[in-house]
């Protein structure tokens, strides 16, 4: 059995232990042929292989651009911040890596989920994104899983995600292949170097406007980095098929571990089961798309929360949104319900209350 109080540890602490040394012992069932002499599984030798190619200047260059992209988003957090006085003194406009994803698909959705914050257990579709997550932890945090349900359910009751708990129990009962292929496929991660300090669910946050705008995400996984002898690479753990959305949000991500540490990781990566691992080096041009697009987001949820009306940009999310029944505009995309046993590619992201990191 799992010792789920480790897990939920490196959980909420975005690591695992102290920083390691590069010369300890790789745990005994670790072993595989890796790269420059250290050992890895699958998953690493791909971003190790991306890395041996990376012009190491890119992220020299990012790095410099952080300040200046600072510059310019905290005149649009201002802004947005005097828009809120006006409405409520002092207020806190939080744009969470989740709320900039559903403006980006439709504003009534992003009203919609805010008011409803509490959605309560995943579907079946986002429940294989659930399993996933915690599948590469256990791989990454405790090497290989001998008990996929029972190492699943430790964790999530640790979390206290008991209705997730009951949804595993019923999906594993219906389809026993539900949470073995998902085990399975997080063997890939099995045996990441102590030297590259692997930490799980980081968060990473920007205050802005003297903390009167705060953006944040949680990275599924860390590597390298600082206090690290190695490049800094962050990557996305993806159940359902690729998406043009995917790049933006480790776009994101890139941009706010910069600011978080000073120093640009130098790739970011999406990692699905099915698929090549999809590599990205982060460059100026990829750091300032995202502070871009951060921007139009921090105007947008400003104007939404003082009363403007959101517009409607109906599409597959409408499946998912609160306002479904209601909205004239989702009449037009009917389809499986999210309770429903959706395919992968309908994933939506769900995240549990409390997603929201920063003060």
């Amino acid at each position: 059995m799992v010792n789920g109080e480790m897990v939920v540890s490196s959980l909420m602490t975005g690591r695992l232990g102290p920083v390691p040394d590069p010369h300890d012992a790789v745990p005994v069932g670790w072993e595989t042929p890796g790269v420059h002499g250290e050992v890895g599984g699958a998953l690493f030798d791909e971003v190790v292989a991306e890395l041996e190619v990376l012009d190491p200047a890119l992220a020299v260059s990012a790095t410099g651009a952080l300040p200046g992209l600072r510059d310019r988003l905290e005149q649009r957090a201002s802004a947005a911040a005097a828009l809120l006085d006006g409405h409520e003194e002092g207020a806190v406009l939080r744009v969470p890596k989740s709320r900039l994803a559903d403006l980006q698909q439709c504003e009534r959705l992003a009203v919609a989920r805010h008011a409803r914050p509490d959605a309560g257990p995943p579907g079946l579709a986002a429940l294989r994104g659930v399993a996933l997550d915690r599948f590469v932890l256990l791989e990454v945090a405790q090497g290989p899983i001998v008990d996929p349900v029972e190492e699943l359910l430790s964790v999530l009751d640790v979390q206290g995600e008991l209705d997730t708990c009951d949804q595993v129990v019923a999906a594993a009962s219906a389809d026993p292949g539900f949470v073995d292929d998902l085990a399975a496929a997080a063997a890939a991660w099995r045996g990441v170097p102590r030297s590259w300090w692997p930490r799980l669910q980081s968060p990473a946050v920007a205050q802005l406007a003297d903390g009167r705008v705060v953006c944040s995400g949680k990275l599924d996984v860390e590597l390298g980095g600082v206090l690290t002898p190695h490049p800094g690479v962050v990557v996305e753990v993806k159940s359902g098929a690729p998406r043009p959305a995917h790049v933006e949000e480790v776009a994101l991500y890139a941009l706010l571990v910069g600011w978080r540490d000073g120093v640009a990781p130098s790739l970011v990566a999406r990692w699905y089961p099915d698929e090549p691992t999809a590599c990205m080096p982060v460059d100026t041009g990829l750091l300032t798309s995202a502070a871009a697009r951060l921007g139009d987001a921090i105007e947008q949820w400003a104007q939404l929360v003082v009363g403007r009306r959101p517009e409607e940009s109906p599409g597959p999310w409408c499946r998912w949104c609160p306002h479904a029944a209601v909205c004239p505009s989702a009449a037009a995309t009917a389809g499986p319900t999210p309770g429903g046993l959706a395919d992968p590619d309908d994933e939506v992201e769900w995240e549990p209350p409390g997603d929201e990191v920063g003060p």
